[in-house]
Order: structure tokens, then sequence, then C-alpha cells
């Protein structure tokens, strides 16, 4: 191989990891940022619960048995209210409806379908109607204003 062909084939190679920058993994396991995460989903994130201890932030996650995976589940859906929920709902319907009307265009214009954003923005008006005595209006207002956003792009749109 002449000079010319191996420096051209040192230029092609991934530099490797500094040593302190890399990651210590068993064989077969998957580096940490690619492995799922063992910590259940709450409607109020990644918040501390009194009276528990912080997850362990070891590099290795432990494997939880089946019953500890069981009991966190039925521990965090004792915490899971109906508003809690329907909140969820709603601000899914709100990203569902905005994507149905093909808003931003140069991304989901692909989705356009005018019919599905209207019945989204529909049931979304009836739930935010239904939640407002129910509501804070420090809750109420972002609601609002994502719905009045809403119905002003479908009128543009339509």
């Amino acid at each position: 191989m002449s000079d010319k062909d191996e420096n051209n084939e040192k230029k092609n190679e991934v530099p490797e990891e500094p040593a302190a920058e890399a990651e210590e993994k068993k064989p077969g396991e998957e580096p940490r940022d690619r492995r799922a995460s063992s910590r259940l989903w709450t409607p109020y994130g990644d918040q501390e619960v009194k009276g528990e201890e912080p997850p362990d932030k070891s590099p290795v996650e432990e494997e939880l048995s089946e019953e500890e995976l069981r009991e966190r589940i039925e521990k965090a859906l004792e915490k899971i209210t109906v508003k809690d929920v329907i909140l969820d709902m709603m601000i899914s319907l709100s990203s569902l409806a905005y994507q149905r009307m093909g808003i931003p265009h140069e991304v989901n214009e692909k989705f356009r379908d005018m019919e599905q954003a209207k019945l989204a923005i529909d049931c979304l008006d009836v739930l935010v109607r239904v939640l407002s005595d129910r509501l804070s209006e420090d809750e109420l207002k972002p609601l609002l204003g994502t719905l009045d956003n809403l119905k002003i792009n479908f009128a543009k749109e339509s």
C-alpha cells in the first residue's frame, strides 16, 4: 500500500473516544443512553416524591424483578388522577390538531386532513368547557389560549 493510500485510510477512520469519556460496558450490553429506562412515567415528570429515596444513579441500572416493577407501577397509578389523564389527552389532541392542519407546513403537510383537525379541536373545546369549573385559572388559561390559537389557525387553513 502506498503512503497516499495509507493517509487516506487514516482520514476515514473514526477517532477513538478519550478514556475519560468512554463509558464502561459489559459484553452484550448496550450503551447507557440506548438502554430502556426502568423509571416510570408520571404526570409530574421527574419530581422527587417525598418519603422516597431518589433513584440510584449508578452507571449500570439494576434490572427490576417483575414483582418490583409491578409494585412501582401500582404506586404510580395510585397517584394519577382522572384530571391528569384528561389534561395529558388534551395536550395530545392539540398537537394532533396542528399536525392534521399540516402545521408547520414543511413538516406536517403530508398529514393534512382538515376533518380530523376539526374533530380534534371540537373535542378539545368540549373538554375545556367540561373542566372549566374544575381547573384553576392557571391551569385553564393556557388551554383556552391553545384552543383559541387552534381555531384561528383552522379558519386560516380552511
